[in-house]
């Protein structure tokens, strides 16, 4: 019944306070420093050839917010509840992902869309720059935090992968789709430069010194992506990318080909 052995009346698995650390990193450090990329620890965020990650999930699990179908009662309302429903699962790859769907390959194909396919599914992702010092590449570590944990597991209650494919990784390990929402960061950084000239005895030569001000250095904002040709749109993000020439055509082209 979802308590605590031996505990009455004290529930477990409750995401509220489960998953308040989750809060406080968004609270203490999402948003002011930088939090490393995923890809030496998860494999599913290894060596992303597309510069693009996205995440798709099944189910929803949290009542009260808005999003999905979840409802109290849980023990009636919320089982196998769906996600607000924002793309069309097209087909899944399993040999993209070997780890996910414990097989060496095949495919599972979904003609339909909603009650005639997979049901409810919401996809949701990121990309960033081919200029390791632009921000969306520097801060994509507080994207991926942001989308797949904060975003969607925290605030909207989000879970459960498709089956064959991981819940969340590099774009072309995902399930091919037909859309996915997406997040950008903005980024503002103050730079503090100070400069310190040589002394007349020449006991101390001039330096030079530029550092991010340790209290107010970073400010990142997370919001909707602008896209080329729409908003909240990976694939139209990815568009604008090729534009400014942070993306080739081929890359696109490959883009276009999951979304």
């Amino acid at each position: 019944d979802n308590r605590v052995p031996y505990v009455d009346q004290k529930f477990a698995h409750v995401l509220k306070y489960d998953g308040s650390r989750i809060d406080g990193v968004y609270e203490a450090y999402a948003s002011e420093q930088k939090i490393e990329y995923a890809d030496a620890v998860v494999d599913n965020f290894e060596n992303c050839p597309l510069r693009a990650a996205m995440c798709c999930f099944a189910s929803d699990r949290q009542a009260n917010d808005n999003n999905g179908n979840c409802n109290k009662p849980y023990d009636t309302n919320c089982v196998n509840a769906d996600p607000a429903d924002n793309t069309d699962l097209c087909y899944v790859d399993m040999s993209r992902e070997k780890s996910a769907p414990g097989t060496d390959g095949g495919f599972a194909l979904y003609p339909g869309d909603n009650a005639d396919g997979e049901g409810s599914m919401h996809c949701h992702g990121f990309a960033w720059s081919n200029d390791s010092n632009d921000p969306e590449s520097r801060y994509k570590g507080n994207n991926i935090f942001f989308v797949s944990m904060y975003d969607h597991l925290y605030t909207r209650g989000y879970v459960r992968n498709v089956p064959g494919a991981p819940m969340c990784g590099c774009l072309d390990k995902m399930p091919v789709v037909s859309r996915s929402d997406c997040t950008q960061v903005d980024v503002t950084e103050l730079w503090v430069a100070t400069f310190s000239p040589s002394t007349n005895d020449t006991t101390m030569d001039a330096s030079f010194s530029l550092n991010l001000d340790q209290e107010n250095g970073v400010n990142i904002k997370f919001n909707a992506c602008k896209g080329a040709k729409k908003n909240n749109d990976l694939e139209s993000y990815y568009h604008r990318l090729f534009n400014e020439g942070r993306a080739s055509i081929e890359e696109l082209t490959e883009v276009r080909q999951n979304l």
